[in-house]
């Protein structure tokens, strides 16, 4: 690698900032939304957890995610 293209990447790597930034913040709030979810279903009662995951099974074609 020549000394412009080590100066290029840093340029480039530098003006990445903002938008690295906003990609942090997008999955910080992803990850908040699944820890809500969770709570959410840690709240139901186990007949109703057990018929969700096997509606959510079904509609997956019967595969595990």
């Amino acid at each position: 690698m020549t000394d412009r293209e080590q100066l290029d990447a840093l340029v480039r790597t530098a003006g990445a900032e903002e938008a690295t930034l906003a990609e942090l913040d997008a999955c910080l709030n992803r990850l908040r939304q699944v820890k809500q979810a969770k709570l959410a279903l840690s709240q139901l009662d186990t007949d109703t957890l057990r018929a969700v995951l096997s509606a959510r099974r079904e509609s997956l074609g019967g595969q595990h995610r």
